[in-house]
């Protein structure tokens, strides 16, 4: 009767781990990045919304390609103000794309990044949301399940060091209801005692599902009292919240499992058929198939074998499911019900069924034992003695794999009884003994879990008493003590106070008596001195009153000074913040244009236009944020150029960079034809030079030659120009801009092909130029 389908199909359902999506409203979010302030609440902001297309109902390709996007440019943004929470923040956004688009390696690639940035930082909560949403990788099957059971376990570290105990007890209840997957009961029923502890501790309301996960485990535990009390408290909470989930469906049934465990079948059928009710209101196959088989079986308890069959096969044809887990369900349950009706012919031809699924499914599938006992119970009644020994071997190795204490004790009693059937009386005796040792370490758990419940209780509850008793005396003593004390501080303080009473008062008339002879001789010598000091204090009035007009005269010119100055950098700062933000809303356009272009080549034109965009606006942008006003380092100009194009067209791990760039200042003037030419040839290289995956260098250059000469060397080692085309005669637009912008600032320009495409490019810095 221990059926498992349902309850993999519905742990499936409901343990889904999904990351957060956007904190703030979308229109807020777009606001932030409007202000185009390059900071890290930004950063925040693009990564927000990068989750609102990832999380977006009905998401589509392109909205996944538009968060991809924004996290890219988050962790380009991190890493230029060296952000680090937010480059792990960007590598957990890439790995939820990568998911969702179905690219696992990638995805798993972006995991490890997180997990290694998270764990170095310490940023405990994060690492514990990210182990949580990893368990996605993997089904419940075999190996899989144990991968699983490891994402959760370092989550729940994670958690621990975070100091969240609301997750410590989600993560406690996962734990157990996948170690209750591989019938690791004992473990399943410590974590579910620790899961339930913490939710109290937190307040947490909904208890339904730890409830019932906590009874289905002390059920088959065979503490039944206890799964009772659990089942039913798991059905009060439901209720109670008015829970119309298909979780209710697992509660019913569970509760379910536990009556007949116990042989009160009225009260199994009665919740068996309130669990089939919400499975066929939302259409669940699977779920009314597997529960149809629960209700037959209880027709066959009560040996009417023809009701059985005739409702399972009506279920089953009403609520068609072309699963292997339904197909299997559907064999098992037509396998006992032949067995009852005497029908061996058609009951073989479905445990052939049963035994073909169950080989198609892998040896050690998570159910399998039960099925297997029901296999072997057949076998045994009909005298297939040979075929039961040969599953009863392979049951014992499965149950010893999975762990199972239960499915253990039950093949040695089937074991017990083929051995009888066959005379093997020795055999028959060591396998019930085996049979009788594992129930009692059963028994034994239970036991001592109670024992321990009620000896934690009986000493909580004496110790409660005596440190009442303890804490009234303390109390007592305590007042006793502190009047004593008050008295004595009091009788002290007076007659301190009348001791220094006295001697204040005998020191005051000392002091009086002293500091009126000082007052006549002071006030004789005052007198003489007035009339000196009144007569200088003339002279050096109107000395002051002149000095004060000239350092007031000069204090206001200073100041008026400093403000035109203070006005004029604020004007330029102003100046070029704004043309960045005009140039930003130009590539947001471009962007906005992109959206409705189907054509590669126009959205390729597009990006390139983006790109050229972005060269000019970066310009803008360090003058901003720098105290130069007219000049550009021109070293981490480049760099910034390199890494973003880089970046840009997704090549970070197949393309190095090698940038040598003499520390040098350029005027904006110069830098920015400097800039859009590079843009020009390291676009090129990107798109072309490396094909079909191929790896390579990218290298760029800027030397001083004297006397204000520079020179700009940009090459790969890519394949180079094809045979048939001459760069001094093609007539595209990059070329263009780079021939034009070199003549613009009388520039020399080399173009060569030596492994790979080398451009080198000879320009003065002068007054022209600059001026």
């Amino acid at each position: 009767m221990k059926q498992f389908i349902l309850l993999i199909v519905i742990c499936l359902s409901v343990r889904s781990v999904v990351a957060q999506p956007a904190t703030m409203p979308v229109h807020i979010l777009r606001s932030i990045l409007s202000q185009n302030a390059a900071d890290t609440n930004r950063v925040k902001a693009l990564l927000d919304l990068s989750r609102y297309y990832i999380f977006k109902p009905g998401e589509l390709d392109h909205d996944l390609d538009t968060a991809l996007l924004m996290t890219r440019q988050a962790r380009f943004l991190s890493q230029s103000l060296h952000y680090l929470k937010g480059q792990g923040d960007a590598d957990y956004n890439s790995y939820l794309i990568f998911l969702e688009k179905g690219d696992h390696p990638q995805a798993h690639r972006y995991t490890k990044e997180a997990i290694k940035l998270y764990s170095r930082l310490g940023y405990w909560q994060e690492l514990g949301s990210l182990y949580e949403n990893m368990t996605r990788f993997y089904s419940i099957e075999r190996e899989e399940l144990q991968k699983k059971i490891d994402c959760y376990q370092n989550a729940l570290l994670a958690y621990q060091r975070a100091g969240n105990k609301a997750k410590q007890a989600d993560i406690f209840k996962e734990l157990a209801d996948h170690h209750q997957i591989q019938e690791n009961y004992t473990q399943a029923l410590d974590e579910l005692q620790r899961s339930l502890a913490l939710y109290r501790q937190t307040n947490h309301a909904d208890l339904e599902r730890v409830y019932d996960l906590l009874g289905f485990v002390s059920t088959k535990l065979g503490d039944y009292k206890e799964g009772l009390t659990y089942g039913l408290l798991a059905v009060k909470s439901a209720e109670a919240r008015k829970d119309s989930s298909i979780q209710l469906c697992t509660t019913y049934n569970r509760l379910g499992l536990t009556y007949f465990a116990l042989r009160q079948y009225k009260q199994a059928n009665t919740y068996f058929q309130k669990s089939i009710q919400v499975a066929r209101y939302y259409r669940e196959n699977a779920y009314v198939i597997n529960l149809a088989g629960n209700i037959a079986k209880l027709w066959l308890q009560e040996n009417k074998p023809q009701t059985a069959f005739r409702f399972f096969k009506q279920q089953i044809q009403q609520y068609p499911s072309s699963t292997a887990e339904s197909k299997l369900i559907i064999a098992h349950r037509f396998m006992d019900i032949y067995a009852e009706l005497n029908n061996f012919k058609l009951a073989q031809w479905n445990c052939d069924q049963v035994l073909d699924l169950l080989e198609k499914k892998g040896n050690g599938g998570i159910g399998a034992a039960l099925i297997y006992e029901s296999t072997i119970r057949f076998l045994i009644k009909s005298k297939q003695y040979r075929q039961a020994y040969f599953y009863l071997q392979r049951n014992e190795a499965q149950c010893k794999n999975n762990g199972s204490v239960t499915g253990l004790s039950q093949n040695n009693l089937l074991w017990f009884k083929l051995d009888s059937i066959q005379g093997r009386y020795h055999s028959a005796i060591q396998h019930y003994q085996r049979h009788m040792l594992l129930q009692d370490s059963l028994l034994n758990v239970t036991k001592s879990r109670q024992i321990a419940q009620l000896e934690v209780q009986y000493e909580s509850e004496k110790k409660d008493r005596e440190l009442k008793l303890k804490q009234q005396s303390i109390q007592l003593l305590t007042k006793q003590s502190q009047l004593q004390h008050n008295q004595l501080i009091q009788a002290t303080i007076l007659r301190n106070a009348i001791i220094a009473g006295t001697i204040l008062l005998v020191l005051l008339l000392g002091l009086g008596f002293n500091q009126y002879q000082l007052k006549q001789r002071s006030n004789q010598l005052l007198e003489a001195k007035q009339i000196e000091i009144n007569r200088k204090n003339g002279s050096l009035e109107r000395l002051v009153l002149e000095k004060d007009h000239l350092l007031t005269d000069k204090e206001q010119l200073l100041i008026d000074k400093d403000h035109l100055l203070e006005e004029r950098e604020w004007m330029l700062k102003e100046i070029h913040h704004r043309v960045k933000n005009n140039l930003q809303i130009i590539t947001s356009l471009l962007h906005s244009q992109g959206s409705f272009l189907q054509s590669k080549e126009a959205l390729a034109a597009i990006r390139d236009s983006q790109n050229r965009v972005y060269v000019m606006a970066l310009i803008h942008q360090k003058l901003y944020l720098s105290d130069r006003l007219s000049t550009i380092s021109m070293d981490e100009y480049i760099k910034d150029i390199v890494d973003y194009l880089i970046t840009a067209f997704n090549q970070g791990d197949r393309v190095k960079k090698k940038i040598t760039v003499t520390p040098v200042n350029l005027d904006v003037i110069l830098a920015v034809p400097v800039g859009l030419i590079l843009n020009e040839v390291v676009t090129n290289s990107l798109k072309f030079a490396f094909p079909s995956g191929r790896f390579g260098t990218l290298s760029v250059e800027l030397h001083a030659e004297g006397n204000q000469m520079y020179r700009l060397i940009m090459g790969d080692d890519g394949i180079g120009f094809p045979t048939d085309w001459n760069p001094n005669n093609n007539r595209t637009l990059g070329m263009s801009l780079i021939r034009g912008l070199s003549e613009q600032i009388e520039g020399t320009l080399e173009i060569s092909q030596k492994n790979g495409v080398q451009i080198s490019l000879t320009f003065v810095e002068d007054i022209k130029h600059t001026g």
